[in-house]
């Protein structure tokens, strides 16, 4: 048997195309989340499966489960796949004694996840960024307001998966808008919405795997297709030529001395071409399995890592097409209505949704690679966040990870916790 690893984050398929890799190259892979079954744990090449409290409502007690089985079973490396790597990153510390984690100092990654930081430091290294602001309160927002053009983008600083995006066309929704958001942040203890400039332009991602600010692979691609439509995660992606965006990613990996992965959003400007950096993902995304198929091979990049081998950069094929089906499916039923008047356009997005205007190389991400109780798994678990959708209301993608999402509240509330009881055993 080769390494044995820890992969968390088990409730993504992507994380499970990540397993299935380890996986064929030998790996003895433990697949962790907070699922009694997940499309990772339902994987072939699963060989023990740990089940953890959820990382978004009991940060520390998602720790203490990873810690537990790291202290009882010798590991070779733990590998977060999601949003659990903001948690990791923190408590390294904790983590390094037990097992190799590839990730940066915690620092860092809050300043890239973190949106207002992230703006902040391209400023600092020179890299394009739409003009942005960070008003505190509604007399803030009025007068800072007057540097930027409509329309705007209110972010949330720690968001994730396009939580509270909200577009504003004018002032008047503008202010409307950030009343709501700042006063639901301010329940929960977090900081107000962040406003940033609407760039008219299209959207290129990049996911890239590094070490030590060095880039060792990196898939560069833009969207065919996203959910939610109005600006979200792509639902189709093809893999273009790096070109500018690779430059500018290259240059914010150096600066940073990344390792781990890392996907970055950048926006193309229509009339200038400026490609301006918009938001950080400091984790895996999506893009795992088109790295994959563009000839990217992510899972010997880790072996050879903690083999401590120099591996070559390798640098993804352009124009491979895929579609994420769950994505897909969520982008298909978005503008879904009862609706007779509506029927007409639902039917089609549905031909749309059947036979896309461009190529597909790849339709179902599990079913392709030899795991079909993964992808029965993944479509029940759709199934249920589409059902819950449909009678409760609320984005579907948010409920499908609401679990596995890195909740900046809670983690706050665990980092209290952790320094109250530190003094209180240092006093004692």
């Amino acid at each position: 048997m080769g390494r044995r690893i820890l992969v968390t984050g088990g409730d993504t398929f992507f994380a499970t195309r990540l397993v299935h890799q380890l996986g064929l190259r030998g790996c003895d892979v433990t697949v962790a989340d907070s699922h009694w079954l997940s499309p990772g744990k339902a994987s072939r090449y699963a060989t023990r499966r740990l089940k953890t409290p959820a990382l978004s409502s009991d940060p520390g007690g998602y720790l203490d489960a990873i810690l537990r089985e790291l202290s009882q079973r010798s590991y070779d490396l733990l590998l977060p796949t999601f949003e659990e790597t903001l948690l990791f990153t923190e408590y390294q510390a904790d983590i390094r004694r037990f097992t190799r984690l590839f990730v940066p100092p915690f620092g860092t990654m809050h300043d890239l996840h973190h949106k207002p930081s992230l703006h902040a430091k391209c400023l600092q290294l020179g890299l394009p960024t739409p003009p942005s602001v960070e008003p505190r309160t509604e007399a803030d927002l009025e007068s800072m307001t007057r540097r930027i053009a409509f329309p705007v983008v209110l972010k949330l600083p720690m968001g994730n998966n396009s939580a509270g995006l909200t577009f504003c066309d004018n002032r008047a929704s503008l202010i409307q808008s950030f009343s709501r958001l700042a006063a639901r942040q301010a329940a929960c203890g977090g900081e107000p919405p962040f406003v940033q400039q609407k760039i008219d332009g299209d959207l290129v991602f990049t996911l890239c795997f590094c070490d030590a600010g060095r880039k060792l692979a990196e898939v560069v691609y833009r969207t065919r297709r996203t959910y939610p439509e109005a600006g979200g995660t792509s639902a189709h992606r093809e893999s273009i030529r790096g070109g500018e965006v690779a430059r500018l990613s290259e240059r914010l990996v150096a600066a940073t001395r990344w390792t781990g992965f890392l996907g970055l959003d950048f926006i193309v400007e229509r009339s200038t071409g400026t490609a301006y950096l918009i938001d950080a993902n400091t984790r895996a995304n999506p893009a795992v399995h088109l790295g994959f198929l563009a000839g990217l091979d992510w899972a010997q990049l880790v072996i050879d890592r903690l083999a401590d081998v120099a591996s070559p950069v390798q640098t993804a094929k352009p124009g491979v097409h895929v579609h994420s089906l769950l994505l897909d499916l969520g982008w298909l039923l978005e503008r879904f209505s009862l609706r007779p008047t509506n029927l007409a356009p639902f039917l089609l997005r549905c031909a749309e949704f059947i036979t896309p205007p461009w190529p597909v190389h790849s339709r179902n991400e599990l079913l392709e690679i030899g795991e079909p109780l993964s992808g029965v798994v993944m479509a029940l678990q759709a199934a249920t966040c589409l059902a819950r959708s449909a009678v409760f209301g609320g984005d579907l993608g948010q409920m499908l990870f609401e679990a596995a999402n890195y909740n900046s509240a809670t983690a706050a509330q665990y980092r209290n916790r952790r320094c109250g009881n530190f003094v209180r055993d240092s006093v004692a």
